[in-house]
């Protein structure tokens, strides 16, 4: 299911943006100082640091199909929060600030995400995919993100996506199909 989601995150941003890939690079990789060395040319790094349920929208909702004489019963999916971090690395910051701009920019667009760029287990999804841009609530602050990498603080967006995860968890019960009458005679 997560590399759905990159998969996703990927598309939209070639679609959307739009990145050429002949380009710029979009890569999914933690950006530590070895990593950062090995850039040899324009890169969108969307870095994945947390993955959690989201109990905001936590549902207790169940579902009932009937099928002859059983039902089964089935849990609402689960939402799952994947966190992002998605920096630019180029030479020149200015280029690395104005591609960030745009990202930002194309990003604040889609709260949902658009179905022509879901990919995968992202497209049979039972709800809608939902992203959460820059929120200062749903993200660290840059102190403790950067303070665990080898290298100074960089600027970078905060993207949580909020996708289902369908448990598959479900019972199945028999059902009462037919109605028994006993009479009997009272004296």
């Amino acid at each position: 299911m997560i590399h759905d989601v990159d998969d996703t995150l990927k598309e939209l941003l070639l679609q959307k943006v739009p990145l050429d890939p002949a380009a710029i690079d979009i890569r999914f990789e933690m950006p530590n100082k070895e990593w950062a060395v090995g850039v040899s040319r324009p890169t969108v790094n969307l870095y994945l640091y947390d993955v959690r349920e989201n109990h905001e929208l936590r549902s207790a909702e169940r579902s009932v199909v009937r099928n002859g004489a059983s039902a089964v019963l089935a849990r609402a999916p689960v939402r799952i929060d994947l966190a992002y971090l998605v920096t630019v690395w180029t030479s020149d910051i200015a280029d690395e600030h104005q591609l960030l701009g745009r990202l930002l920019a194309t990003l604040l667009r889609f709260p949902l995400l658009p179905p022509e760029v879901l990919k995968g287990s992202v497209q049979t999804q039972p709800l809608p995919p939902q992203a959460w841009i820059a929120q200062p609530e749903r993200m660290p602050s840059p102190w403790e993100f950067w303070g665990h990498m080898d290298h100074g603080m960089k600027a970078g967006l905060n993207v949580v996506l909020t996708t289902s995860l369908d448990t598959q968890a479900t019972e199945t019960f028999p059902l009462a199909t037919q109605t028994v009458t006993h009479l009997s005679e009272m004296r």
